[in-house]
């Protein structure tokens, strides 16, 4: 049986936003575990789009970098960037750079506490925001970088739960660009990019609860995995961890299948 796809990202919040079942598990490199319910991750996502429009004035259209190591703060910037209309660019954050067009630049801080050099490179015109890697940080307490940078994590709370914005993205407008590639993935084609990757695999995933995604880089693909396993009403397992670290016992302790 097919996994039934929601028409956009806002509707597919519309989704978590009344679950209390697990909607994304996280494991950090230093054993961090963050689980949030369909329900809290729908209230990121509202105050990342609340944030993005009302502290940063974006509108449906722009374009927001954001580095692309897995994290489930930058998850959640993702999907509130695509709610709000706006277009996301997953960028390394070490090698990478932002463009001319970009309005926002994220970068998450560092194992050690400082931030990427992504955010050191932040063109005029865009805003610089940093994301603090630790899991329950209400503000970032490194120094940052020079100019007007936006502290995710002190600000973001302070904003709605809900977003009460445009309804839908424009169907055309951009919302994904893979690395490598000039064009952008519509709004109106990332759900079903999404349904496309896991067509076939309900069967194969029987009754977990989750689904790991693997993949430590925030690409096309990962990103759109993890809209599949949340529209199937799953919790999307991602971490930040080496590749090689022994996933057996974790999978088996979340009850997860793998994509």
């Amino acid at each position: 049986m097919d996994i039934p796809i929601p028409r956009s990202v806002p509707r597919l919040v519309d989704k978590l936003r009344s679950s209390s079942r697990p909607g994304l598990i996280w494991y950090g490199q230093d054993g961090e575990r963050v689980e949030l319910s369909g329900r809290v991750l729908d209230n990121w996502v509202a105050k990342t789009a609340n944030l993005w429009v009302n502290e940063l004035d974006l509108e449906s259209g722009d374009v927001v970098a954001v580095g692309d190591e897995v994290h489930w703060r930058s998850l959640a910037v993702v999907l509130g960037t695509w709610t709000m209309g706006a277009a996301v660019r997953a960028v390394d954050p070490l090698e990478g750079a932002a463009e001319s067009g970009d309005r926002a630049v994220v970068g998450l801080v560092d194992a050690h506490g400082a931030t990427p050099p992504l955010l050191d490179r932040v063109p005029a015109g865009a805003r610089a925001v940093v994301l603090d890697r630790p899991a329950l940080s209400l503000g970032y307490r490194g120094e940052l970088p020079v100019g007007e940078v936006l502290d995710y994590c002190a600000e973001v709370r302070s904003h709605a739960d809900v977003y009460d914005g445009a309804e839908e993205p424009a169907p055309d407008g951009a919302a994904l660009r893979a690395a490598g590639t000039e064009g952008f993935l519509p709004h109106d084609r990332l759900m079903p990019a999404a349904g496309e990757l896991a067509s076939g695999r309900e069967r194969a995933w029987g009754a977990a609860s989750a689904v790991h995604v693997p993949g430590r880089r925030m690409d096309e693909v990962l990103l759109l995995r993890v809209l599949a396993v949340l529209a199937g009403g799953r919790a999307a397992v991602v971490t930040d961890r080496p590749a090689d670290d022994p996933w057996r016992t974790v999978l088996a302790a979340e009850n997860a299948a793998s994509f």
